[in-house]
């Protein structure tokens, strides 16, 4: 369980140079990935997904409506960007404000961008929790999730799509293609939270961002309390796990969610922050998990970035390979 010191902050933020995502993937995200890989179906529509040009629409049709970060540009949040890139070790994506509401995401899998929306820029006054907001998304970008993310946020005219090309039929497959989506998605999600905990090494930003995401407004934020909210996810998991029937019902409640409950998502983090697992990628030792040193690489010459075990495509560019 974490204590009050676990939420003190660190002095310095140690640079993770090297860092595979294998590292830090979440089981729960692993066998999720494998699981949607196996859906029938899914491989075909992954490839007319690329084939069709979504991500390119998706591009345009965000970057027209909102402000890009730069240097000169909300230089504060593209320092954080910066500083996150740096620490977690990965490429500087395109990051991008927009209006609406208190939310940010990731798309693009040939040319990732980053999106903040107003409405969360207004709930997270403190500079940290939006760093680790940042780091999050960058986590989605590291763990190469954005090729199914912004497939999983178009794939209702996806589906739609199937079922047009194959008389019906692929509505049928498309529906259990859709439902695999959204478990992998709020699987993911706890990937992502990893990463954000190691940019920021501090559980605080992360659990207090979580918190306001859960139920935070700008009128009462100073009555808000991470410790509370921590005993809360904590009495959350085991109030549920009691009996059959309330797993039961959490797994109905959480059917169509893209995203796990808040406070899950603050008690795995709970969890993590003191494991030897967390402690040792922060003390440089990213191989301590029993996960293989060397990585398969995507034969894209343009991409080349490691393989899922088992892929059958790149999940950056979309390049179809041979499970291994």
């Amino acid at each position: 369980m974490t204590s009050e010191a676990s939420l003190a902050p660190r002095p310095k933020r140690v640079p993770l140079k090297g860092l595979p995502a294998t590292a830090f993937q979440h089981p729960l995200d692993r066998q999720a990935t494998e699981n949607l890989k196996k859906i029938k179906g899914f491989d075909w529509l992954v490839g007319k997904f690329i084939e069709y040009g979504f991500e390119r629409i998706d591009y345009i049709t965000h970057i027209g409506g909102g402000i890009r970060i730069g240097p000169k540009q909300m230089s504060k949040h593209y320092a954080m960007l910066r500083e996150c890139c740096d620490i977690l070790d990965v490429p500087e994506p395109e990051m991008y404000v927009m209006q609406g509401g208190v939310g940010a995401f990731t798309s693009g899998h040939n040319h990732p961008f980053i999106v903040l929306e107003t409405g969360l820029l207004e709930l997270l006054e403190d500079d940290d929790e939006v760093m680790a907001i940042i780091a999050h998304e960058l986590g989605h970008i590291k763990c190469g999730h954005v090729l199914y993310t912004t497939m999983a946020r178009a794939i209702k005219p996806l589906v739609e799509m199937a079922g047009k090309a194959t008389l019906g039929i692929g509505s049928v497959v498309g529906a259990g293609i859709e439902g695999g989506l959204l478990a992998w998605s709020r699987r993911s999600e706890l990937s992502a939270d990893r990463a954000a905990l190691l940019v920021m090494q501090d559980a605080r930003p992360c659990i207090t961002m979580l918190m306001k995401l859960a139920g935070g407004t700008e009128r009462h934020v100073t009555s808000l309390d991470p410790e509370q909210f921590l005993n809360q996810a904590r009495a959350y998991k085991e109030g549920l796990d009691q009996s059959m029937s309330d797993r039961f019902y959490r797994f109905i409640v959480n059917m169509r969610a893209t995203h796990p409950f808040a406070v899950e998502r603050a008690r795995m983090l709970d969890e993590w922050v003191g494991s030897p697992e967390y402690n040792g990628i922060l003390a440089g030792n990213y191989y301590g998990t029993g996960l293989p040193v060397q990585a398969i690489l995507c034969i894209n010459p343009n991409c080349r970035k490691p393989l899922w075990p088992n892929a059958m495509f790149c999940a950056i560019c979309g390049t179809p390979h041979r499970p291994h």
